[in-house]
């Protein structure tokens, strides 16, 4: 059976100066840098196979990222012709080429959470009206309270903050 031929991209002379100002740059992410140089191997015609064994990617990697370039080709060229839009490309071009968001659990807690957690470890507990002199994780857990299982709070804010749950480290404040 006959290997299926890979569509052809085309790229133009702006979006090729894009990808090679990307390839150069030093502080551009790894992946961006490697994806970039692939689409210009891809321009080239060669087929899928020739490109993962060259550039040391899955053949399915390959053609993701051929298949991509080529959806993307209507919009790349009304960005590339509005004269409103010129700027973007290069954002639209990093962002074809970039990661997309990963898929998983969201997070326990926010950002805002976290400082809370961390700005009352980091007060003296005295100031909270506590007759201790450092934090332990269960009265740490206390004092944010949270409204979860205090076990688990407790055993998150332990590693939060590198408190042992099991052997109720103490966690010194220094003024």
């Amino acid at each position: 059976m006959a290997t299926p031929i890979a569509p052809k991209i085309s790229i133009s002379e702006k979006q090729k100066e894009i990808l090679i100002k990307i390839t150069r740059q030093t502080t551009a992410d790894f992946r961006e840098v490697s994806r970039a140089s692939l689409l210009l191997e891809i321009e080239k015609g060669k087929p899928n196979s020739v490109l993962s064994k060259e550039m040391n990617y899955s053949i399915p990697t390959v053609s993701r990222i051929r298949y991509k370039w080529l959806d993307n080709q209507e919009v790349l060229k009304k960005i590339e012709t509005d004269s409103e839009k010129k700027n973007e490309l290069e954002k639209y071009i990093r962002k074809l080429i970039g990661d997309n968001p990963w898929k998983g659990a969201p997070p326990i807690y926010t950002s805002a959470r976290y400082c809370q957690i961390l700005s009352v470890a980091l007060e003296p507990p005295e100031k909270s009206g506590r007759p201790i002199s450092q934090w332990t994780a269960r009265e740490l857990a206390d004092e944010c309270n949270q409204p979860r299982n205090e076990y688990d709070f407790c055993e998150h804010i332990s590693k939060l903050i590198s408190i042992s749950p099991q052997t109720d480290e103490w966690f010194f404040v220094t003024d």
